[in-house]
């Protein structure tokens, strides 16, 4: 009879164990940590610039993405982080300079063809009005880089 309970026990135990849990890369929350360098976000707030976190669909050199994208006016290269799965990448940017759109849009103009860039999240000081145009627009929204896109 004591058998029982304690085998009741041991099933329920089971049923709420934490499981481990994996990153699919489908959600935001996924594409903004592949490439989150807590140092680099803590910089760019410190100077009153705008992290940028983007999605990258299509054929990834990443050489060639992070050579492209620290050579954008604006762009702070050493904040350019580059992950292969999933395929995203981020960077700080000056928004004296350039708005993270715009980098986006020179950044793409140098990539191969049928590589695209779309921003997932934009991250910056609370004074900062793209910051709290993406805080109202809610972050997840894509915004999809090209060549002819006018910036907003």
């Amino acid at each position: 009879m004591r058998a029982m309970p304690v085998a009741a026990v041991l099933v329920v135990m089971a049923a709420f164990a934490p499981s481990a849990a994996r990153a699919c890369g489908a959600c935001a929350e996924d594409k903004v940590a592949a490439t989150y360098d807590h140092g680099v976000v803590s910089r760019a707030a410190a100077s009153g610039d705008v992290m940028v976190f983007c999605e990258v669909t299509g054929p990834l050199d990443a050489r060639r993405l992070k050579e492209v994208v620290r050579r954008v006016r604006g762009v702070k290269a050493q904040s350019v982080r580059i992950s292969v799965q999933p395929a995203t990448m981020s960077f700080a940017v000056d928004p004296g300079v350039r708005s993270p759109q715009a980098a986006v849009q020179e950044a793409q103009r140098g990539l191969t063809s049928g590589t695209r860039l779309a921003i997932v999240q934009l991250r910056g000081p609370p004074d900062d009005p793209t910051a709290r145009r993406a805080a109202r627009d809610g972050f997840s929204a894509p915004v999809r880089a090209t060549a002819g896109a006018r910036r907003p």
